[in-house]
């Protein structure tokens, strides 16, 4: 069972970095926004939630360089969570990944009750004019 918690704690991240490093590069200074889906089983939503609202609590209060860190059910699916973060910018989100917090958190305690990830990064709509001039 032990292996098995392993096994998809790494697949999970592998899936994180995979997403994280095929998005299109944008400057130092951008926004740096994803979007991440959850879903569990049901019998794990509850301490998903708290382990969530938790890593919220630490984020926006030792985190200068956090915008936005909300947490979100699904009105359709309650097994399903969605975590909308914003970050001055990708140096802001490393040092998220990076935080003590996040590493027992995230990767120890959540990782774990996790039945499916999705990670989609995103650009504000205040960028998207510069990136369609610099295209043309």
């Amino acid at each position: 069972m032990k292996k098995k918690h392993i096994l998809s704690g790494l697949i999970l991240y592998v899936c994180l970095m995979a997403n994280i490093a095929s998005i299109t590069a944008q400057e130092a200074d951008d926004p740096y926004v994803i979007i991440v889906e959850f879903t569990f089983d049901e019998k794990n939503v509850d301490k998903a939630i708290d382990l969530m609202l938790d890593m919220q609590a630490q984020t926006l209060e030792n985190e200068e360089g956090c915008i936005i860190y909300d947490v979100l059910l699904s009105e359709d699916d309650p097994s399903k969570i969605f975590i909308y973060e914003s970050y001055e910018n990708e140096m802001a989100f490393k040092m998220h990944e990076n935080s003590t917090y996040f590493k027992t958190i995230v990767t120890k305690l959540l990782t774990p009750l996790v039945k499916e990830s999705k990670v989609i990064k995103v650009v504000p709509l205040s960028l998207e004019e510069r990136f369609i001039d610099e295209e043309i």
